[in-house]
C-alpha cells in the first residue's frame, strides 16, 4: 500500500502537488493517523495540522502552506 499527502489549492480545488510517504515510514503513519485496525490505512484523510507537522517532522521536510488544504491517500 502506498500512502501520499496531497496538496489542493483552496480556490481551485486543483491539487497542486502530492509527496509520496515511504513504506519504511508505516509503522509511524500509523501513531500519527490514530489507525487501530488493518483497514483504516485504505482510506482518505483530510490531515489535520497537528497531524501534517508531524508528517514534516517525520519526513524531514516543510509541506505546509496557507494556500493550501491536506489529504491523506492510499493506493494499492
Amino acid at each position: 500500500m502506498m500512502h501520499t499527502i496531497s496538496a489542493f489549492d483552496k480556490t481551485t480545488e486543483l491539487m497542486v502537488f502530492e509527496i509520496e510517504i515511504p513504506q519504511k515510514n508505516l509503522p509511524e503513519l500509523k501513531v500519527i493517523m490514530a489507525w487501530t485496525e488493518p483497514e483504516d490505512e485504505i482510506f482518505g484523510y483530510d490531515l489535520s495540522s497537528e497531524q501534517l507537522q508531524k508528517l514534516e517532522e517525520l519526513l524531514g521536510q516543510k509541506i505546509y502552506d496557507h494556500r493550501y488544504d491536506f489529504q491523506l491517500s492510499s493506493y494499492a
